[in-house]
């Protein structure tokens, strides 16, 4: 399963199986991380604690009952070194107790559509009923980066704790070297190695997520798999200059004057690169200037320069855009 998605333009460039029913892994730390963060300021402090009978398993810190930490260094731990008992922790101390951490995740799953979702742990070790989608990954990841500055805390390299044994903990995130400054690794039996990446370099902002990347020895496949689909979205998916800032589109002739209908601002259109010409249907009404894509079922649309109440309807293709607006 794989998705790219470009970020400012809102288009998903690549997709495959993005609506299967697939195993988290870590990647559920994110929704305990929002949890988090959206219930305490960075600096506000934990006793800590484990919920009833649990035990060390999987990737941990091995942080002790009964000392400080704070809501920034919670979240590190999670995202950055990916440690099961930070999540645990975190689920023990938001509410009132561990089970209604586990109905919040999922009453926020709902809140943003994940609803191909369900959450009954915090860490994302596989268990039966623990389930979401690439598209509801893609969900959260930009509610995340839209809502929050947890890419803060992704983006780091290295966290340290002198409260604990091991007082260095490196991300988990081993190509952010590579731009990829987002957003969490994951890797259980069932879910294979997974990541969800989000890369902002040469002028773009690209959301990539993959599942069930073969488990090589050296656990690096999903960082390769990340990479080919990145460089693949990046090469072949552009903006193309629709219209350039104050184009001529319309001319409107009286008795008196002559008016010169102009737009705003560049439109530009994001597609394919080797994608054939599309059609457009183009409308200006009440001084909006609106394209529609037919065969896509989206619309664009901008103000104008004119304080005339105009209103046009007419068919065009791109590749005749410059004769369609006469000069």
């Amino acid at each position: 399963m794989y998705l790219s998605y470009d970020y400012e333009y809102e288009k998903i460039m690549y997709a495959k199986n993005i609506d299967t029913s697939i195993a988290p892994a870590s990647i559920t730390k994110l929704m305990t991380a929002l949890i988090l963060y959206e219930n305490f300021p960075l600096n506000h402090e934990f006793i800590t604690s484990y919920p009833a009978n649990y035990a060390y398993s999987g990737k941990v810190a091995y942080i002790p009952e009964g000392i400080s930490v704070t809501t920034e260094e919670l979240l590190e731990l999670l995202l950055v070194y990916s440690a099961n008992d930070a999540a645990y922790i975190v689920a023990n101390s938001v509410f009132s107790n561990y089970e209604q951490f586990i109905i919040e995740m999922n009453k926020k799953s709902k809140s943003l559509s994940m609803l191909s979702t369900n959450f009954v742990n915090p860490d994302g070790l596989d268990e039966e009923n623990h389930f979401t989608t690439a598209k509801d990954l893609l969900k959260l990841s930009i509610y995340i980066l839209e809502n929050t500055k947890l890419l803060d805390i992704t983006s780091k390299q290295e966290v340290y704790f002198d409260k604990l044994k091991q007082n260095g903990y490196k991300n988990t995130n081993l190509i952010i070297d590579s731009g990829f400054i987002g957003l969490k690794t994951g890797w259980t039996s069932n879910a294979g190695l997974t990541f969800v990446g989000y890369n902002q370099k040469n002028n773009r902002k690209i959301i990539t997520i993959v599942n069930k990347s073969i488990v090589d020895d050296e656990k690096l496949n999903h960082f390769l798999d990340t990479k080919i689909l990145y460089q693949i979205s990046k090469d072949n998916y552009g903006n193309l200059k629709i219209l350039d800032k104050d184009s001529q589109l319309y001319t409107i002739r009286n008795s008196n004057n002559i008016q010169f209908i102009k737009n705003n601002n560049e439109f530009y259109y994001f597609k394919k690169l080797n994608e054939e010409d599309i059609s457009y249907y183009v409308e200006i009404k009440n001084n909006i200037f609106k394209i529609f894509y037919s065969e896509i079922n989206e619309e664009r649309k901008f103000k104008i320069n004119t304080s005339s109440n105009i209103e046009y309807k007419f068919h065009w293709s791109n590749r005749f855009l410059n004769n369609i607006f006469n000069r």
